[in-house]
């Protein structure tokens, strides 16, 4: 015993990754007998014949025969004909149906066995391939048994069919005309075992992803970079193949714009003479719609049009018209990449949105990579932990300019907390000033990020070899080489967001009064710098400070209420008349909360924001992790609580710091903890206000807050929760909580692709 014991001490690790691979395994096995069980052989049929009220019996030789119209390229998979037992049920034989040519060769053949069928009920054969019809004509059903024996053989086996024949399909036995017309369906689309072929490939990349990472996580020589990079390589690749086409959050729009970046750098043309997206013959079918198809049958469209080509200069014009003004390239490279390459090797349109994804995917986890290598060892499992969520995967495994956007930020937070405690290198200021510039126009919501700059020790952000306490001398001016870098990184964030965002500013603050708030900005700045000069030379002084403080507060106290009030009562407004021409045919108004309706209307607001709370908190929170796939407005696709649960908690334990390690808590002080917040809160509210210069004046709740809009700042509740002082592990859990992500991940990718196959079939 004592040796058994001292085996499995030996290989304590050994036993845990095989258990772990196991339950892998026979999660994957399950959601395949599941799948096989609900959506296998589902058949898509088409009527012909629902005009019956007899029954015809087969003979035992030569069996029936049914003249069928088919269509030119109609596929048919089988048929679906209204059968009667006469009250007896079968145990032996076979019931054939052929699709005969009118020389009567073979066109297709299918067969049942007579135990299946049931009385009174359309029972379906499927033939052992699909026939395609290239020309409209007249085929030849033939109906058969044979194998009987018993009982059987001594009973009747017949169909349902019309009392007279109906237009030109005549049914027939070896003899003559029975002027009557079988209830008969055509099998027009056919499962067949699609959700096993398309679970394969994605099933191994899990397998694998939770197989390598256990060693890379949980070895003896934990890798985390490495572990994101292999991780969320291999469920970011199963996050491209399980999502249908076009399903991801507002892929359709971010097809159109790659789509044009692709067409550029190629010199291909992009826009065709009605200012529309002009397009490959091959993939003009797929930008129709705003979004895709789910169920299992999309998949299977999919699947079988995967390896089609798809050649050709783009000469389509789609009729869907995206304005490029204000678009960032560099926010679509990994997209752009993969959509050139794969219309310069002349491949389809499924294959060319699959590369257009791995493209993505690709820079997604070079910068998630980069921020992990960044971060300082005690924060580096949090921002393993936020890179490999279910919502950061799905992101860059789709067409997202997302995925660069949250990479960008992850990288800039983890820099900026790195270099709170470590001098930084030039090449780390270098590239906090680039990391600056790419925030600032990446998404307008996100500009506050850029203040965590200012958290770091000037000291830690002076690029010369030895730093020097005295200040540099800019003309007139001297200031600290570190301050100097703050005051370039929130200029070149400033300078490129405005750049980026002026279009969209101007549209949201369209109908304030622009004069009147020049006037208050510049008195607002003016006094601000009077009580900087007057709070300078009071410093020093008890008394004096006391009463610059006590100045302070009553101008508070005065001018909060002063400034409320001209901002509720500021020029223009709706009358009556204007609120109820406003209503479109689709119920919405065409006036939205405004940055002037809001000011006007500060009340609706307030009440609009606090119904939506409670009605789509639960929603955000899921957009967030990544417990809703797909694009929430059109297809909300949830997966169970219990793995939001699950990743809250793994959250929280790759976050807290170890008592057991008290180098790894790496505490703030208070004023850094506001900073924190602030930076964050700010992007929460600059996502509502963007939301609602959306929303109709007539709506009830917010439109369109997801909460994938706040996944790039979730790293910075993680960090206030680091640095906290109350609570801690016994031990470090970090690399426990990342590997605890990536299992859940993995499961809510399987939980995901079951509810995409099986959308159509339960809907």
């Amino acid at each position: 015993m004592e040796q058994v014991r001292s085996f499995l001490h030996r290989r304590r690790l050994l036993i845990a990754w095989l258990a772990v691979v196991a339950v892998c395994i026979l999660a994957i096995l399950w959601v395949r007998y599941d799948l096989a069980e609900r959506t296998d052989n589902q058949p898509v049929y088409q009527i012909v014949n629902d005009d019956y009220s007899r029954t015809v019996a087969i003979p035992a030789s030569g069996g029936l025969k049914q003249k069928i119209p088919v269509r030119q390229n109609q596929r048919l998979y089988g048929v679906r004909v209204n059968m009667t037992t006469y009250d007896h049920a079968f145990a032996t034989g076979t019931l054939h149906a052929d699709l005969l040519a009118a020389d009567g060769s073979v066109l297709a053949q299918g067969s049942m066995d007579c135990l299946s069928i049931r009385d009174n009920t359309f029972e379906t054969v499927i033939f052992s391939e699909p026939y395609l019809p290239f020309a409209d004509g007249n085929l030849t059903l033939h109906l058969w048994y044979e194998g009987m024996s018993g009982v059987d053989l001594d009973l009747p086996l017949g169909l349902w069919a019309s009392d007279v024949q109906v237009d030109d399909m005549a049914l027939t036995d070896a003899t003559e005309n029975l002027n009557a017309t079988a209830a008969l369906q055509y099998v027009v689309d056919y499962s067949g075992n699609w959700s096993a072929r398309m679970l394969l490939v994605p099933g191994i990349l899990i397998l694998a992803a939770v197989a390598i990472s256990f060693w890379l996580l949980l070895g003896k020589n934990p890798r985390p970079a490495l572990a994101v990079l292999a991780a969320g390589g291999l469920l970011g690749c199963a996050f491209a193949l399980v999502t249908p086409p076009l399903v991801a959050p507002d892929e359709y729009t971010h097809l159109s714009v790659a789509y044009q970046f692709a067409g550029q750098l190629l010199g291909q043309p992009t826009i065709a003479g009605d200012g529309s997206v002009l397009v490959r013959a091959c993939d003009a079918p797929y930008f129709l719609n705003q979004t895709g198809d789910i169920g299992i049958f999309a998949y299977k469209t999919m699947g079988e049009a995967f390896f089609q080509p798809g050649g050709g200069i783009p000469d389509t014009p789609t009729g869907i018209f995206t304005d490029m003004t204000g678009r960032i390239s560099w926010l679509y490279l990994g997209q752009t990449a993969g959509i050139a390459l794969a219309r310069l090797l002349g491949l389809g349109f499924f294959a060319m949105l699959l590369l257009g994804r791995l493209g993505n995917l690709l820079v997604y986890l070079l910068l998630a990579v980069l921020a992990v290598r960044l971060a300082h060892p005690g924060h580096k499992w949090l921002f393993a932990a936020a890179a490999l969520l279910p919502m950061s995967l799905q992101l860059a495994g789709s067409l997202s300019a997302d995925a660069m956007v949250l990479g960008v930020v992850f990288s800039y937070t983890a820099l900026c907390f790195a270099l709170r405690q470590r001098a930084g290198a030039p090449w780390q200021i270098l590239l906090l000033l680039i990391l600056a510039a790419c925030v600032g126009p990446a998404k307008a919501i996100y500009l506050p990020v850029v203040l965590l700059c200012l958290l770091i020790p000037a000291a830690h952000l002076d690029w010369r070899p030895v730093a020097r306490v005295a200040p540099l001398k800019i003309g007139p001016v001297r200031i600290a080489a570190g301050n100097l870098v703050k005051l370039l990184a929130v200029l070149l964030a400033g300078g490129c967001w405005v750049q980026a965002n002026l279009g969209a500013l101007l549209y949201a603050t369209r109908d304030v009064d622009s004069v009147g708030l020049t006037r208050g900005a510049v008195a607002l700045a003016t006094a601000v710098a009077v009580l900087v000069v007057v709070y300078y030379k009071a410093r020093q002084h008890t008394l004096a400070r006391r009463i610059f403080y006590g100045v302070v507060i009553a101008g508070v106290v005065i001018g909060v209420p002063v400034v409320f009030y001209n901002l509720t009562h500021m020029w223009g407004g709706l009358t009556p008349e204007d609120l109820v021409n406003s209503i479109q045919p689709n119920g919405d108004s065409i006036y939205t909360f405004s940055a002037g309706y809001l000011c006007r209307n500060l009340g609706a607001a307030v009440k609009l924001l606090l119904r939506s709370v409670p009605e789509q908190g639960a929603l955000w929170l899921e957009g967030v992790l990544g417990t809703v796939l797909g694009e929430p407005i059109v297809y909300r696709v949830e997966v169970s609580w219990l793995l939001t649960i699950g990743l809250l908690a793994a959250l929280a334990a790759a976050a807290l710091p170890a008592e057991s390690d008290p180098r790894s808590n790496l505490q703030l002080s208070g004023r850094s903890r506001l900073g924190i917040s602030l930076v964050a809160l700010c992007v929460v509210g600059l996502t509502f206000f963007a939301a609602l210069n959306w929303t109709p004046i007539n709506y009830t709740t917010i439109f369109g807050v997801q909460g994938r809009y706040w996944l790039p700042v979730l790293p910075l509740a993680l960090l206030l929760l680091h640095g906290n002082r109350r609570w801690f592990t016994r031990r470090p859990a970090g690399r426990g909580a990342v590997y605890a992500v990536l299992c859940i991940t993995s499961f809510v990718l399987l939980q995901g692709y079951s509810l995409y196959v099986t959308w159509q079939v339960t809907a």
